[in-house]
């Protein structure tokens, strides 16, 4: 059956089939088995997996804005936190009562007058909520002196959703000038430190310089497991985003290069530091000055998942992170901490107070 082309401010995006053929529900992607399902009925519907040795498309960085595809493949709509400025992308079917990053109910439609790059891959999630649950207690039980009902909390607002990355390759060279420290001590015995300059040019290679493409978050666990295998891309489908909202990136593709060139750089100051350091044997490093040219760079716009829900305890409301494909788990956790060892003081001073009376004891007798 064709496909029916639907063209929204701009943005080229057309219908795919995610109503469920037996009842009408709205079909969801189901990470446990990798299909679709309808939540209602039970009716499945396979997703075309891609074959062996498919590739992931790259861009030319430099011909990025012509060639970039804003069609994510199905009709979207865009919704902005007024709390935190987070812009989620869900499907047009869905109706969204808060923003999945801070809890905030206040979100509404954002303009639709922009073109939305859609991503090139995505990593598909492969941990389930309830799974995704029990990841969580598992981590938390693993945490030194945490009360014991934390471990028996249960989490609220269990959102799953795709965060947005750039990751980049080029090749470089680099010219570079590196200063050298030596120690040693003369026949005196006094330290000295010396400085040598070395200069040298460099040649370095880098694959997949990844990025966080959004600044609009305010779970700081996110940082925790954010640690995605790559190897695991496929081909972006609308089909793994069917009932999961997508953050949409807020670091562009420029700010997103400028943030790659950074890391590119200090892993340059690294390496040449320590190469020129092993090289003559030297001490320490002591600067890397270097001027480094970027090119045939490329770059892919993907999505990655991640779960993302609160727990509370006493007053405190804590934030967790979830790796939808890894299941690493991360939160605050209240402690103990302060009680246990208190407890511990209390139980050295009973065992120890009798000693101590006995010894001021004696030094009061003893003075007679």
């Amino acid at each position: 059956m064709a496909k029916k082309v639907k063209v929204i401010n701009e943005v080229t995006v057309s219908d795919t089939d995610i109503k469920c053929p037996g009842c009408g529900a709205t079909i969801k992607f189901d990470p446990s088995t990798s299909n679709l399902v309808c939540p209602f009925c039970g009716t499945t519907k396979e997703i075309p997996q891609p074959e062996d040795g498919t590739v992931i498309e790259e861009l030319d960085f430099y011909t990025a804005i012509q060639k970039a595809s804003v069609d994510w493949g199905s009709v979207k709509k865009l919704i902005v936190c007024a709390n935190c400025g987070g812009q989620t992308l869900y499907d047009v079917s869905q109706i969204s009562g808060c923003c999945p990053f801070c809890g905030s109910t206040s979100v509404m439609p954002a303009a639709e007058n922009e073109k939305i790059m859609a991503p090139g891959a995505v990593i598909p999630f492969s941990v389930d909520k309830e799974k995704a649950e029990k990841c969580f207690h598992d981590f938390v039980k693993k945490k030194r002196y945490v009360p014991k009902a934390v471990k028996e909390c249960r989490l609220e607002n269990l959102t799953g959703l795709y965060l947005p990355f750039w990751t980049f390759d080029t090749d470089t060279i680099s010219s570079y000038e590196t200063l050298i420290g030596f120690d040693f001590t003369d026949s005196k015995g006094n330290r000295h430190h010396e400085i040598q300059s070395y200069k040298g040019v460099c040649n370095q290679s880098f694959d997949d310089v990844v990025v966080y493409a959004t600044d609009k978050v305010q779970n700081s666990s996110i940082a925790e497991v954010k640690d995605f295998d790559f190897d695991k891309l496929v081909p972006y489908s609308p089909e793994y985003l069917a009932g999961i909202p997508a953050e949409r990136y807020t670091v562009g593709l420029n700010d997103g290069w400028k943030r790659a060139r950074v890391q590119i750089t200090n892993n340059l100051k690294k390496q040449i530091g320590e190469y020129e350091k092993n090289r003559a044997r030297g001490d320490t490093v002591d600067k890397v000055q270097l001027f480094t040219n970027c090119y045939n760079v490329k770059f892919r716009y993907l999505l990655a998942p991640v779960y993302l829900a609160s727990y509370k305890y006493g007053n405190k409301v804590y934030q967790v992170a979830i790796n939808g494909q890894t299941g690493d788990a991360y939160c605050d956790t209240p402690s103990n901490r302060w009680i246990f060892i208190l407890i511990l003081l209390i139980a050295l001073s009973v065992v120890t107070l009798p000693f101590i009376i006995a010894i001021i004891w004696f030094m009061f007798w003893s003075t007679f």
